[in-house]
Order: C-alpha cells, then sequence, then structure tokens
C-alpha cells in the first residue's frame, strides 16, 4: 500500500509539474502592454497586463494594489503575497505555489488564474472580480480597461479628500504649490501707466461741456502712486478734482502689512459728508481668506449693465443686471479688513467704480488671530474737520470673533469721541449673528439665515440714541427684513425679493415695502418691482414697474417697460428700447414717454471699442431740445521691453508681467550672451492673457491686478524639442504695481539614455521586461530609474549634462537570482542644444546557476517567413510603392521598428500598417519602420498597437534627417 500511495503520489506530482511547465511555457511566449486604467471615470493610471490568445487579461497584482493603495506586501516565508482590503480586519492571501486565494472568510482556488513571469506576480481578471471585487472591462481598441469596485478603494478616498482639501485651501485662499515663487522687485521710482479719457456734450442753441479725465501710475518709494486729473470746462478747478494716492502692501510683514496715504476710503460710524486726506494702516494681508458662509448684496444700476465684484483687488465674481437694473451677489465672508469694489460697464463702454473700505458685515477672524487698523485725516469740509480711527478685531475660535475701538470727528460738538464694541457670532454655518454698539449713537444687531440654498432671511435692528448728531438720522429705531428665495424649474429660473423697512419716529412711523420678481426663461427675462409707501395708518403710494427684455434669433433685443400707480389707478410712464451687438459694436434706440410730465424722449446710441480704446457716440432728443455727445477712453502700459500696450480699460493700479523663454545651456538661470530665446506656442496665467511674440519670443501679460499673486503654467509639450525641459513648470508671481515685471524662464537641454535588457537562456538571446535600470550621477547619488519594456527595450530622456553610471537594479537581479554583464555602463553628457542622446546601453541577465555561455549578438534578424533567401540588389521594384525610403524623410521624429529582414516584404507581411519607411543596410538587410511622430508618447502609444497585433520585437527608434541618431554622434 505504502509502495502504490508513493508512486500515486509522484504521478501527481508529475503531472502538477508537467501543467505548471506547459503554463510558463505558453506564458513566456507572451508580452506585457501597458493599459490605462480608469478608476471611478475621473483618475487613471497606467499599468502592465499579459493578454492571452483567448483574450484572457492577467493584471501586474502588485503593481495594481500599488496604485490603488491596497496595502500588498510579499509574505516572508513562501511565494506568497498578502494585506488587507476594505479595512485592516478583513486580510487577504495569494499563495502562488498552491494557487490558493483566501480573503476573509473565503477561499478561492484558481491554478490557471494566478501566474508568475521573471517574479513579476499576475492575477487573471476574472479571479480579481471574484475574490477582490474589482471587475475591469477591458477596450482592446483603445488599451485601456475600465475600473469598478465593489466598496470605496483608498486611492478614490485618497483622491477625494486631496480634491476636498484643495478646493477648502482655495476657498481660504491658501497658497497653491508652485515650483518657484517670484516676490516683489522694489523701485524709488518707475514711470509705468497713463488713463485717458475724453467727454464732450453739445446742446443745439445751448452750451457746450467737455470734460478730461487724465491719470497717471507709477511705482514710487516702494509703493503705488496714482494721481489723476477730472477737468470739465463748465466748473472752476478746485483740489476735489484731484485724485491722489500711495499704497504699500506686504504681506510677509508681521507689524504693519498695509498702509495708504492720499484719498483713503473708510467706513465710519459717523457721517463723513467729504472727502478723507490722511493715511491708514493695518496688518491684515490682501489675500482673500474665505470663511464659512455668505452674505447677499443687491442694488440698482441700468438695465443689462455688467457688474464685477472685487474682493482685495481680485475679481471674486460678476453678474448682470436685469430688465430694471437689479444686480444681486452671494459675497463670500473674509476674514479682516476687506475692500469691496464694484465695477459698472454700460453697454456703450460707461465704466463706474465705487470703492469702499469695509468690515464686512459679519467681521470674522481665524483663531487666536488679532488684526487692527489705524486711520486718520482732515475732511475736505468747509472747517477742515478731523478725524480718527483705531479698530481692532481679535478671533476667539473659529465661530466667535470680539471687537472694538475708538472713532474721534471734530465736528461733533457735543461728544466727538465713539467708543464702541461689537462681537461677531456664527452657530451653525447658515446663521450668523453680528451685535454692535456704538457709545451715545445707537445699538445694532443683524441677523442672516441662509434656510436653504441661495435663499436667506435677514433680520436687521438699529436703536438710536436721542439727540445724538453723529449718524444724521433723526429716526428713533430702524427695522429692516429682507427675504429672498430663488426659483429654477427646468429652463425657468429666477427669485422673489421682499424689503420691508421701518423707520420709528416720536410722532409716527415711516413704512416701506418694496417686493422684486425676476425670472428668466430662454431668451426673455422679466422683472415686476412693486413699492408701497405709507405713514402711520394714512393710506399708501403705490407704484409698479414691469419690465421685459427679449433676446430674437437675430440678435437684437427688445426691452418694453411700464411703470404703473396703483393709488391712482392710471399709467404714468412707458419706454421702448430695441438694441443689437456686433461683434466690437452696440447700435440702440429707445423712446420714452413720460404720462405725468407729457414729454417725449428719444435716444440713439452707438459704440465701438477699438483695441487702444473705446469710442460712442449718442444723441437726445426731448421736448424741443437736441443735444449730441461723444466719449472716448483708453490707456497706455509703458516698459513692456519695446513695447507700449494700448488697452480699452484702465490702467492705473494694474501691472503686467514680461517672460523670457530662453536655452539656458550653463544651466545658470540667467540669460547671457550666445543663449538664444525660445519661442513658445501656449502659456496659462491664472486671471491673465498671455500674448506671444513672434519677433522677439517675449510673453507679454498685460492688465493685472497690482499686488496679487498669480500662477503662470509652461508645459513641456509647447517646446519645438522633446529634449527641453522647464526648469519650473509652474510660478507664483506678484505683480508689481503700475509697471512692466520681467521674469526670465530657463528652458533645460537634457541627454537621453536607451538600450536593452537581454535574458540569455540556453544559446537563445530574448528581450526581459520589467527589469528596473538604475543611473547614478558622477557623486554616486541615483537620480533616476526606469523600467524596460516588455521587449526590453529601455530609455530615459532628463538627464542633465555630466558624468554617470547606469546599471540595473542589484536588488531585483539578487532576487531573481540572476547576474548582469556588464556591471555598469559608464555615459557622459554633453552640453548640447539639441540634447545628447546615448544608445546602444544593453545588458545581458542570465541566470546565476546557468553554464551557457552568452555571445552577444550585433543584429537580430527576424525573415519574413516564405520568401526567397536572398534580395535582388539590382533594382528596387520589388518594394511595395506605398513605402518610403527612411532617408527622404527630414527632421527629427520618433518611429516604431518593426523588424531587420534579409527579404524585401509587402504590405500584407508588416499587416498593413502605414506610412512605412524603409532602408537597405551595409551587409544587405532591410529595416523596415512604421509612423513618424514628433512626441515619443506618441510613438509609444503606437508601438503598444503593433506589439498587441502580434509584433513582438517592435521598439521605438529616432531619425534625424533620414539618419538614426547612434552614441558616436550624439544628437545631429
Amino acid at each position: 500500500m505504502y509502495v502504490l500511495f508513493l508512486f500515486l503520489t509522484l504521478i501527481q506530482v508529475h503531472a502538477q509539474g508537467n501543467a505548471i511547465a506547459e503554463k510558463a511555457a505558453y506564458f513566456s511566449d507572451l508580452d506585457e502592454v501597458p493599459v490605462e486604467i480608469i478608476v471611478d471615470g475621473k483618475w487613471s493610471f497606467e499599468t502592465n497586463v499579459i493578454i492571452t490568445d483567448s483574450n484572457l487579461l492577467f493584471i501586474n497584482v502588485v503593481d495594481l494594489f500599488t496604485r490603488l493603495k491596497i496595502p500588498c506586501k510579499e509574505s516572508a516565508t513562501g511565494n506568497s503575497l498578502e494585506g488587507f482590503i476594505e479595512n485592516e480586519y478583513k486580510t487577504y492571501t495569494i499563495d502562488y505555489s498552491t494557487g490558493q486565494i483566501k480573503v476573509g472568510s473565503i477561499d478561492i482556488t484558481s491554478t490557471r488564474g494566478l501566474l508568475e513571469e521573471n517574479g513579476v506576480k499576475y492575477i487573471q481578471a476574472s479571479v480579481l472580480s471574484e475574490a477582490f471585487g474589482l471587475t475591469l472591462t477591458f477596450n482592446a481598441r483603445s488599451l485601456s480597461a475600465k475600473l469598478v469596485s465593489s466598496f470605496e478603494l483608498p486611492y478614490v478616498k485618497q483622491m477625494r479628500i486631496e480634491n476636498t482639501r484643495n478646493n477648502i485651501s482655495k476657498l481660504e485662499g491658501q497658497e497653491v504649490a508652485v515650483d518657484t515663487v517670484i516676490s516683489r522687485d522694489y523701485h524709488l521710482f518707475k514711470f509705468g501707466m497713463l488713463d485717458w479719457a475724453f467727454n464732450s456734450n453739445q446742446t443745439v442753441s445751448g452750451a457746450s461741456t467737455n470734460n478730461v479725465i487724465l491719470g497717471v501710475g507709477s511705482e514710487l518709494l516702494f509703493g503705488e502712486a496714482n494721481i489723476a486729473i477730472n477737468y470739465n470746462d463748465k466748473y472752476k478747478f478746485d483740489n476735489r478734482q484731484l485724485q491722489y494716492s500711495w499704497r504699500w502692501i506686504d504681506n510677509d510683514k508681521k507689524l504693519i502689512k498695509q498702509a495708504q496715504l492720499g484719498k483713503i476710503y473708510n467706513q465710519s460710524i459717523a457721517f463723513l459728508g467729504a472727502p478723507l486726506i490722511g493715511g491708514t494702516v493695518n496688518n491684515s494681508p490682501n489675500t482673500v481668506r474665505k470663511a464659512s458662509g455668505t452674505y447677499t448684496i443687491n442694488d440698482y444700476t441700468e438695465p443689462n449693465w455688467t457688474v464685477e465684484l472685487y474682493i482685495n483687488d481680485v475679481l471674486a465674481d460678476y453678474t448682470s443686471a436685469d430688465a430694471s437694473g437689479l444686480y444681486v451677489f452671494n459675497v463670500p465672508i473674509v476674514y479682516g479688513y476687506t475692500t469691496l469694489r464694484l465695477k459698472f460697464y454700460g453697454p456703450l463702454g460707461e465704466e463706474r467704480t465705487e470703492e469702499r473700505i469695509m468690515n464686512t458685515p459679519y467681521t470674522f477672524m481665524p483663531a487666536k488671530i488679532l488684526e487692527y487698523s489705524l486711520s486718520g485725516g482732515v475732511l475736505q469740509d468747509a472747517n477742515g474737520s478731523r478725524y480718527g480711527k483705531a479698530d481692532f478685531n481679535y478671533g476667539v475660535n473659529r465661530f466667535l470673533t470680539v471687537g472694538g475701538g475708538l472713532e474721534y470727528l471734530s465736528s461733533i460738538s457735543n461728544r466727538p469721541f465713539i467708543p464702541y464694541a461689537k462681537v461677531a457670532f456664527q452657530p451653525f454655518s447658515k446663521m450668523i449673528v453680528n451685535l454692535e454698539y456704538d457709545h451715545d449713537v445707537r445699538m445694532k444687531g443683524l441677523l442672516n439665515y441662509n434656510f436653504i440654498k441661495s435663499a436667506f432671511l435677514e433680520l436687521d435692528y438699529t436703536k438710536y440714541v436721542e439727540g445724538q448728531l453723529a449718524t444724521r438720522f433723526n429716526a428713533l429705531e430702524e427695522r429692516k427684513i429682507r427675504i429672498s428665495v430663488p426659483i429654477k424649474i427646468n429652463h425657468f429660473s429666477g427669485f422673489s425679493k421682499l424689503n420691508f423697512s421701518q423707520f420709528v419716529y416720536e410722532s409716527f412711523n415711516y413704512n416701506q415695502l418694496d417686493f422684486v420678481y425676476s425670472a428668466y426663461y430662454r431668451q426673455l427675462g422679466v422683472n415686476s418691482s412693486t413699492l408701497v409707501n405709507w405713514v402711520g395708518t394714512n393710506s399708501p403710494y403705490m407704484t409698479t414697474n414691469l419690465s421685459l427684455s427679449y433676446r430674437l434669433l437675430n440678435g437684437l433685443v427688445l426691452r418694453p417697460s411700464v411703470e404703473y400707480n396703483l393709488k391712482q389707478n392710471k399709467l404714468t410712464r412707458y419706454r421702448a428700447e430695441i438694441e443689437k451687438r456686433v461683434s466690437k459694436m452696440y447700435f440702440s434706440a429707445s423712446y420714452e414717454r413720460n404720462v405725468t410730465s407729457k414729454s417725449n424722449t428719444f435716444f440713439l446710441n452707438f459704440r465701438y471699442d477699438l483695441p487702444y480704446a473705446r469710442t460712442g457716440l449718442s444723441a437726445f432728443y426731448s421736448n424741443k431740445n437736441i443735444s449730441f455727445t461723444e466719449n472716448a477712453q483708453g490707456s497706455l502700459a509703458f516698459g513692456g521691453d519695446n513695447y507700449t500696450y494700448a488697452g480699452n480699460n484702465s490702467s492705473l493700479s494694474k501691472g503686467g508681467l514680461l517672460f523670457y523663454p530662453f536655452l539656458d545651456l550653463n544651466q545658470n538661470g540667467i540669460l547671457d550672451n550666445g543663449e538664444k530665446m525660445v519661442l513658445l506656442s501656449s502659456v496659462r496665467v491664472s486671471g491673465g492673457n498671455a500674448v506671444i511674440s513672434e519677433k522677439d519670443s517675449i510673453v507679454r501679460v498685460s492688465d493685472l491686478n497690482a499686488f496679487v499673486n498669480y500662477n503662470v503654467s509652461f508645459s513641456n509639450d509647447d517646446l519645438e524639442s522633446i529634449s527641453w525641459k522647464f526648469k519650473h513648470n509652474t510660478y507664483q508671481v506678484l505683480v508689481d504695481p503700475n509697471q512692466y515685471k520681467r521674469v526670465f524662464v530657463p528652458i533645460i537641454s537634457m541627454g537621453e539614455i536607451n538600450g536593452m535588457i537581454y535574458f540569455n537562456k540556453e544559446n537563445t538571446r530574448k528581450g526581459l521586461g520589467r527589469v528596473t535600470i538604475q543611473i547614478y550621477n558622477g557623486q554616486g547619488k541615483k537620480v533616476a530609474q526606469t523600467l524596460s519594456e516588455p521587449d526590453g527595450y529601455f530609455s530615459y530622456l532628463g538627464l542633465v549634462p555630466g558624468n554617470y553610471k547606469v546599471r540595473v537594479d542589484e536588488e531585483q537581479l539578487k532576487k531573481l537570482d540572476y547576474q548582469s554583464s556588464p556591471k555598469e555602463q559608464e555615459i557622459f553628457i554633453k552640453v548640447s542644444e539639441d540634447g545628447t542622446i546615448v544608445d546602444g546601453l544593453d545588458f545581458n541577465l542570465k541566470a546565476i546557476t546557468s553554464v551557457v555561455s552568452i555571445e552577444p549578438a550585433k543584429i537580430i534578424l527576424t525573415d519574413a517567413p516564405n520568401q526567397p533567401s536572398s534580395i535582388d540588389k539590382q533594382s528596387e521594384s520589388h518594394f511595395n510603392t506605398s513605402f518610403g525610403k527612411i532617408s527622404d524623410q527630414q527632421g527629427l521624429f520618433y518611429s516604431v521598428q518593426i523588424g531587420v529582414f534579409k527579404n524585401y516584404l509587402y504590405s500584407q507581411h508588416l499587416l498593413k500598417f502605414t506610412p512605412v519607411f524603409y532602408e537597405i543596410l551595409s551587409n544587405g538587410t532591410i529595416r523596415y519602420i512604421s509612423g513618424k511622430y514628433d512626441l515619443k508618447a506618441d510613438a509609444k502609444t503606437a508601438r503598444n498597437i503593433i506589439v498587441a497585433k502580434g509584433i513582438k520585437d517592435a521598439y521605438i527608434v529616432k531619425y534625424k534627417d533620414g539618419k538614426k541618431i547612434d552614441t558616436s554622434k550624439g544628437r545631429y
């Protein structure tokens, strides 16, 4: 019995051994193919797979799990992998010796679903799905696979968290990581910007009026200096027509981050009534540091005007006023002292700017941060009143900020000093409460509650001290309620708004109710506004306005409107307008009838935007009076390196960037004599538009806000040579005020190496993939590594000039029990504009136990089947006429070598690849290549397709002007 048992066991072992040997022999004839894995439809990466003749997919499981962040390590004992999936309690083991897979409490046996080749472990796609819940849907045409999992992958979770954190960072104003940061350049004086505007009005049988505005901007004493004159020949010139300011910002300073002199804007408790000449300092950065929550501002301008909202000189949002002129912004709550600026752009080129320095209605500070603001000066009133204010805010925690200060105004006779205190509290993200006490002036309370998305309720209450003179407001109390609710159903959208205000006096109450409904449906816009006023118990006065706006298919816009007095039950005004925009031209005509005053008014308007100016003409007729108006405005920006930028917007408080991309041969980061400029095809600037000059290769970016950081990105794909790389791909540049700033962009010419990894066994030599090749610099430090491709070919582009050593990874050799010949190769990358290429770095691997000697082969020949043994050298008429000669191909390009053959081939032998090029070598053999690519990545994709179609020995080659680039000649 024992002998029988031993005999049966040996038979079984022998059978298993034969099966394993047959399986190994079968898969040894198949090559790895790189495949793109698409995860969750958003992210992707590349890994290697084996595709069998029966379309079975085997995935490199270690590489896949590493990419997906699934713990995976080789067992210390036995030929197996282990780790956990989903959570640390659900462990798994993949035993390649027995074919057993254990995931949690589930055991799976799959002898043909597991494969190990050259130390690389593979798993069949169906087994991966059954055991781990990871389903791959393979697309052979695109060499990609869609991965779907039955649980949240660690990779997906990590990407989701990173995206969330990045979004939070952007919302909180945190800086995005870049390769290099370009800080401010300081000058005592540097002239740069000029604004101009002209407006003239003529009235028939009447007087004419001319208005000229001239503004100049420069850098003065390391800060931004602007001065502007607004002259009108109808009025006597005085200092109020002169605008001037000096501003300095440095967010890296501790004590003072911002300072301003000249005409300043300040949010005050007391009513000032005149411009303030003075100065202000604070320690708040000008970056946008967003807290949680928003508040809403809305107001009226002209119909269909474009309104831009700037927060600390950064464009935060923009919108268009509706048919009645109403605009609405959801303003994010921003930490600290903030500049809010609104810009209004009319269809005729009109531009109005409203600027005010303010603590937003809800002042929040980061936890444990104290910020202050000091301001003071003299009012341009008849008495030259003196004004001063000291203010502070402190963040107790994320939800609570306390503040206070002291304000002084000399024109308040009884109480010139106003001490005050304030508290801002956010009990939860959708509710904010703000309380303020101004001694002997008022108490204020403000509550904002966003009860649904984009809908809010606001309660505002103010109680004034009787007899106070600070606010020029003689009501005892002020009560306000605001409600806004959005509406969106399919293509229909809009919102409704209700405002109620009540002013309490000693003997009566004044009430005001305003209801607005605005809606949009496709090309139709509707706005209805009803205003109701009443005093005490008196009957109310009610009016309503209805405005429509409809855009026709030909671009014409019709805009009728009416005003109706509900109390008197009669029509008081109606108006009709038509407008047309064509490219940079705008035309409008309107008629208005005022029923109450019995007047008729006609308007004609025309605007044309030139690249350097915005021009307009208009005509007005009313009650037999005719007037005409002409206007033009523009700006000039100097210092653009033999270039002056002419624009139709204001250039004051703006700046520009000049990028100088150049080939930095000595790699010192400086544009030296003999180093040439490089013409780029594109540059990406956040919030800006890059203009690339073909004349001098300078990249110019104009119309940027001063003291603001802009992110600039350069792509290596935009360079004309594949060997060129940007030293830094991303820049963060701080724009200097009223000038162009120079930024040098060095480009480095990189060296490339390539070669083959061969495995020698039983007097045969075959390319070996997945072998790690390491590159060490002259100091013995590893600077790069790469993997050989399935056919054994390897390459690496990105070596700066110098000495290097190239070797096969010793740890991998030790693990596979292989040895390399040679052990390492020394190379030298020389300085070159086009980059040095070192090829022919071949390594021969063999098993240490092998006794077969390896003779290096100088050329690999693959005979075409069923062809004669020699070539007819007397004529090339045998070649397919669709094949081109390699020697006729000009320029630098990549291609895919199909093979070197003794005999000529026909198109069907090459699977009808196109285009195909050939050359006859000195030994009479013929080399065939397919494709002509500018980028190596495109050639690699083509090679993968060729390999997948059965030509396993195809690899990438490089040519210039019909000659293959080799080591001895470097790069042409």
